[in-house]
């Protein structure tokens, strides 16, 4: 039976060349993983939850570095790059059109290992950057409300500036309000 480090170093390799099958030998079939989106269990949605990654970055190219073994646990710290070719689905459920711009973000996890393979796993990332990098602005909706991405990029003129996307995200608030 594969140790822990065998495990993740099967499943990087799974992510590096976008292998469901073999992403998914490394989850028990009841496995629980929590991310910065939600809870995902079992392999139907950890496939789901990992497809998004390689449909909306098919370059996605993952970067160990820092791993540590303890056990059944092991903490990795990472750097995941690549280009938004295809359209990236946002926490409200729109989606940015496909770009082709880098994107890069940095993250860890803690996953636990129970007869060679995971049964839990912790993701966590900056979820701002890919966003950030990609020409989204985070505003305010109204006072006291959380701020929330608006704006997906113009793929022919690139990211806007900080101050092209704050006038777009006033417009956009503006009209909004105005009801149009």
């Amino acid at each position: 039976m594969p140790d822990s480090r065998e495990i993740h170093d099967a499943f990087a390799e799974a992510l590096r060349t976008h292998d469901n099958r073999r992403l998914l030998d490394c989850f028990h079939p009841d496995a629980v993983l929590v991310t910065p989106v939600g809870m995902v269990e079992g392999h139907e949605q950890i496939e789901w939850y990992f497809g998004q990654f390689f449909s909306t970055v098919p370059d996605l190219t993952t970067e160990v570095t820092t791993m540590r073994v303890h056990g059944d646990t092991i903490a990795v710290e990472w750097v995941t790059s690549g280009s938004q070719a295809g359209g990236m689905l946002l926490p409200d459920g729109t989606e940015i059109p496909g770009t082709g711009y880098p994107v890069r973000w940095t993250g860890c996890g803690m996953w636990t290992v129970e007869d060679g393979r995971f049964v839990t796993g912790r993701i966590y990332y900056d979820q701002l950057a890919p966003y950030m990098s990609l020409g989204c602005r985070l505003v305010q909706a109204e006072p006291g409300s959380a701020a929330v991405p608006v704006g997906a990029p113009d793929p022919e003129t690139g990211p806007p500036s900080a101050a092209e996307s704050r006038a777009g995200a006033i417009r956009r608030l503006l009209r909004r309000l105005a009801g149009r």
